[in-house]
C-alpha cells in the first residue's frame, strides 16, 4: 500500500501584507500530482492543514480547491486523513466537519470510508482498507489541548495543563494495544501534531520546556509502530534518526527563519509486517526567500532585474543603505516594489533612529483587528527571519490565553 506523508499546510497564510495562497496550493496541487505518479491510496496530513486566522470563506475555498485537484485520487478510492494542529481553529473546524460536503466528520465505525476526505480534531482510533483489501490501523492523534481531550478544569497553570495533557497521551496510546478491537498482525500508523522531545528546531539554540509546548518522549513513539507520522516541528528530520519517525515539513516555506530549508513529502510502502524500505523523500518546489544588501542603490537598482530572474516570484527583504544615494528613499522604495513585486520588507541600515524595519504589513487603519491579534500581527512582523521566531511566539501565545484576551 503506497501511503504519503505531509504536514503543516498552513492553507490561507500570510506574510506581512503578502497572501501565500498561490504558493501553497502549487504545494497542494504538487502533492496530488505525487499521488498520481505513485498511485498512492492514502494520504496523511499531520496537523495544521490552515492559518489560524484563515476566514471561513477562505477555508471553504481552499477545500474546493483540494476537492477540484484530488477529484481522480478521490474516484479511485483514494482518502485523506487530516487532524488538526495547533493553528487550526476548532470552531471553524467543527463547522467544516458537519457541513462540507468534501470532509467525513467521522469514521464509519471503526473503518475510514474509501474516496474520502477526515478532519480529525479529537482522538482517532480505525482502520483503512485498499483497494486489493490490505489493511492498516491507524491511531490518529490531534494537537493535544485540553479542550479537545476533555480536561478543561484540571489544571491551574500552562505548566500543569501541558504535563496533564502529556501523561493522558502517554496513558492513552498505551491503552490502545490492549483495546479488544486492535489487531496486533496488523501494520499501525500512529499520526500526531506533537512536539517530540530532542527534534531539531531549525538552527536555533533555544529548548522548548514543559512551560511552552506539550513534550513528548521519543521512547513511547519507537516501539509498537510501523510508521509515526509526525507534524508541528518545520524542520523535516527523522528523530534519533529512526527512519519510522518522522516529520516530513511543511509545504513551502513560511517565514524567512525558514528561507534555506528545502521541502518535501515522504512516500511509504506498507506492507503486512510494515514498511518494506525506508520512506523515500519527494521534493516539493520552495518559494524564494532573499535577503540583499544595496550599498550603492544608484549603481545597483538598474542590475537587478538581470541579477534576479525569478523576482516575479520571490519574497525578498531588502537592507539599504542610502547615504550615497541621489535619490531620496521613496523613489528608491518605488523602485524595489517595481523590482520586486513580493518585497516583504525594506531596512535603511543608516538610519539609527528607526532601526530600520519598514515591513510591509496589511492596511495599518484596519480597526477591526483585536488586540490579541495586533500583538500577533506586530510580533510576526518584527520577528520575521529570527530564528527563534517559533518559540517567541509560542510563549506569546501563552501570555495572551494567560490575559485573557480576546481572540
Amino acid at each position: 500500500m503506497k501511503i504519503i506523508h505531509t504536514a503543516d499546510w498552513h492553507l490561507g497564510d500570510r506574510l506581512g501584507r503578502l497572501d501565500r495562497t498561490a504558493d501553497l496550493r502549487k504545494g497542494v496541487e504538487r502533492v496530488a500530482e505525487y499521488c498520481e505518479e505513485h498511485q498512492v491510496e492514502l494520504l496523511l496530513v499531520a496537523g495544521d492543514l490552515f492559518y489560524e486566522r484563515i476566514p471561513l470563506p477562505e477555508m471553504a475555498d481552499a477545500l474546493r480547491h483540494i476537492h477540484r485537484v484530488f477529484k481522480p485520487f478521490f474516484a479511485r478510492g483514494g482518502t485523506i486523513l487530516a487532524i488538526t494542529g495547533n493553528h487550526d481553529d476548532d470552531a471553524k473546524i467543527d463547522l467544516v466537519r458537519a457541513g462540507s460536503f468534501l470532509a467525513a466528520p467521522t469514521p464509519n465505525g471503526t473503518v475510514f470510508d474509501r474516496g474520502r476526505m477526515y478532519l480529525q480534531n479529537g482522538l482517532t482510533f480505525g482502520r483503512f482498507h485498499s483497494a486489493a483489501g490490505e489493511q492498516v490501523q491507524l491511531v490518529l492523534v490531534p494537537y493535544p489541548r485540553a479542550v479537545r481531550f476533555g480536561l478543561e478544569d484540571s489544571y491551574r497553570t500552562r505548566e500543569e495543563e501541558h504535563r496533564l495533557l502529556q501523561n493522558h497521551l502517554t496513558e492513552w496510546s498505551a491503552q490502545i494495544f490492549r483495546r479488544p478491537e486492535f489487531d496486533i498482525s496488523l501494520p499501525t500508523i500512529l499520526m500526531a501534531h506533537l512536539h517530540v522531545r530532542g527534534a531539531n528546531l531549525q538552527r536555533t539554540l533555544f529548548r522548548v520546556s514543559e512551560a511552552d509546548d506539550v513534550l513528548i518522549d521519543p521512547a513511547i513513539l519507537k516501539s509498537g509502530w510501523s510508521y509515526v507520522a509526525l507534524g508541528h516541528i518545520h524542520a523535516a528530520q527523522a528523530i534519533d534518526d529512526v527512519p519510522t519517525l518522522q516529520y516530513p515539513g511543511p509545504l513551502d516555506r513560511l517565514d524567512f527563519g525558514e528561507r534555506h530549508d528545502e521541502r518535501g513529502v515522504l512516500l511509504l510502502d506498507l506492507g503486512r509486517t510494515g514498511l518494506q524500505n525506508d520512506p523515500v523523500r519527494l521534493p516539493l518546489a520552495a518559494t524564494p526567500m532573499w535577503d540583499l544588501t544595496l550599498t550603492d542603490p544608484d549603481s545597483e537598482l538598474p542590475r537587478l532585474p538581470e541579477q534576479y530572474p525569478q523576482r516575479e516570484s520571490a519574497i525578498v527583504r531588502v537592507t539599504v543603505d542610502s547615504r550615497q544615494s541621489t535619490v531620496s528613499r521613496d523613489e528608491i522604495a518605488r523602485k524595489l516594489r517595481k523590482t520586486f513585486p513580493r518585497l516583504h520588507q525594506i531596512t535603511w541600515s543608516d538610519d539609527a533612529t528607526s532601526s530600520q524595519s519598514h515591513t510591509l504589513t496589511a492596511d495599518p487603519t484596519d480597526t477591526q483587528r483585536t488586540p490579541a491579534a495586533s500583538v500577533r500581527a506586530y510580533l510576526e512582523a518584527r520577528l520575521a527571519g529570527d530564528p527563534d521566531r517559533g518559540a517567541i511566539l509560542a510563549l506569546a501565545e501563552h501570555y495572551i490565553a494567560t490575559l485573557e484576551m480576546p481572540v
